[in-house]
C-alpha cells in the first residue's frame, strides 16, 4: 500500500488532487485542518495512478544503494504547488521545494521554503548605483527598456552620481523623446543617437570625461536570428555591460527560450518588469534560472523613481508566494 500527505486550501481540492494523481480507487485515511488550509493522508494499493513498482527491490537487484528520498511534507506540497500555480514548469517546482526543506525553513513559513529553495537555483547581482561599467540595455519589443533605462538614470541621481542617459535611435522610432519624457526633461537634454558610427564617438567623449551611461537600445527580438547575429555585433565592439530587460509577461517555455538566446550573447545580468501586472510570475523566475542569467532588479511600480529593487531570494519567496501582490516586495526600492 503506498501512502501519501496531500496539503491544499480546501477538502474539495485536496480531493481533485488526490483522485487526479492516485486513480479513483483512492482510500480518504485522515483529514484535518491546518493553518491556511487542510492536509489529507491518502492511501492506494493498486499500481498506476501514481503508484510505481518498488524502486528500491528494482535497485536491490541491480547491486545498486537507493538513493536517499525526502520525507513528505505538507510544506513541501504548499510551495510546489505555490509554483505550479505560478507557471513555473513541474521540474523547477519540484527542485525549489526538494531545496526549500532539504536545507531547513524555520518554523514552517512557506515563503521562507521558497526562499531557501531559490538559493539553490538562482544568482542575485544587483547592479550598482554607481556604475563601474557602461550599462547597455537589451530587450524584446515591449518588455519596458526606456523606462529601465530613465529608473537607472533617476537612482543614481538619489545616490549622488550621474548616470548620462544615450537613445540609440538606430531604428527611428524617437527614442530620445521617449526618455526624455521619462525622466521630465527637455528632448536636446538627453542624448540621443542615430547611426552606431555616432553612438561610438558619443561613447568616446563621455568615457575621456570619465563618465558612465546607460545606453537604450532598440528592441530586438530573441527569435529572430538577424536581430541576435547584430546584437552580438554590437556587444562585441562596444566596452558596456549588456543587460537584460524582460518582461514578468509571457508563456514560461517562450521566456525560457527568449532568456538563453539573450544568454548566448553574453548576458549576465536582467531587470524583470511589469511585475505589477502579472499575478503569475514563475515562469520569467524558472526562465532566469534556466538561462543561467543573475536577478539584477525587480521593477514593482511604474513610477520612474523608487521603481527599482535589488533582488533577492527573499523578495522573489514573497512575489512568488500564492497570489500575493508586487507591492509585497516594494520596501528598498530606490
Amino acid at each position: 500500500m503506498r501512502m501519501k500527505m496531500f496539503a491544499a486550501e480546501s477538502l474539495e481540492t485536496a480531493k481533485a488532487m488526490i483522485f487526479a494523481e492516485m486513480g479513483d480507487d483512492a482510500i480518504i485515511l485522515s483529514e484535518r485542518e491546518v493553518p491556511g488550509g487542510v492536509e489529507v493522508r491518502a492511501a492506494t494499493d493498486k499500481l498506476g495512478g501514481g503508484m510505481v513498482p518498488s524502486e528500491s527491490r528494482i535497485l536491490a537487484r541491480l547491486g545498486v544503494a537507493p538513493p536517499p528520498r525526502l520525507v513528505e511534507s505538507p510544506i513541501r506540497n504548499r510551495v510546489r504547488d505555490a509554483l505550479l500555480w505560478h507557471g513555473s514548469p513541474q521540474r523547477f517546482a519540484d527542485r525549489a521545494a526538494d531545496a526549500g526543506i532539504a536545507t531547513g525553513f524555520g518554523d514552517g513559513d512557506p515563503t521562507q521554503a521558497i526562499a531557501t529553495g531559490l538559493e539553490s537555483l538562482i544568482n542575485c547581482d544587483p547592479i550598482p548605483a554607481r556604475l563601474i561599467r557602461d550599462i547597455l540595455l537589451v530587450g524584446a519589443p515591449g518588455h519596458g527598456r526606456t523606462a529601465t533605462a530613465a529608473k537607472l538614470t533617476r537612482r543614481a541621481a538619489v545616490a549622488n552620481s550621474e548616470i548620462l542617459p544615450i537613445a540609440a535611435d538606430l531604428d527611428s522610432t524617437a527614442g530620445g523623446a521617449q526618455l526624455a519624457a521619462y525622466l521630465e526633461r527637455e528632448q536636446d537634454q538627453v542624448r540621443s543617437v542615430a547611426t552606431p558610427d555616432e553612438l561610438f564617438t558619443l561613447l568616446k567623449q563621455i568615457r575621456d570625461d570619465e563618465k558612465r551611461c546607460v545606453i537604450d537600445l532598440p528592441a530586438i527580438v530573441p527569435f529572430d536570428q538577424e536581430d541576435m547575429a547584430s546584437l552580438q555585433d554590437l556587444i562585441a565592439v562596444i566596452d558596456a555591460e549588456p543587460v537584460l530587460v524582460i518582461s514578468a509577461e509571457g508563456h514560461p517555455e517562450d521566456q525560457i527560450e527568449a532568456a538563453r538566446a539573450f544568454a548566448r550573447c553574453g548576458i549576465k545580468r536582467a531587470i524583470i518588469t511589469k511585475l505589477d501586472v502579472t499575478r503569475r510570475r514563475g515562469g520569467i523566475v524558472s526562465a532566469l534560472s534556466a538561462a543561467k542569467i543573475a536577478f539584477s532588479h525587480l521593477a514593482v511600480t511604474p513610477f520612474i523613481g523608487g521603481g527599482l529593487v535589488p533582488a533577492t531570494p527573499a523578495r522573489l519567496a514573497q512575489l512568488l508566494t500564492e497570489d500575493a501582490p508586487a507591492h509585497v516586495a516594494l520596501r528598498g526600492a530606490a
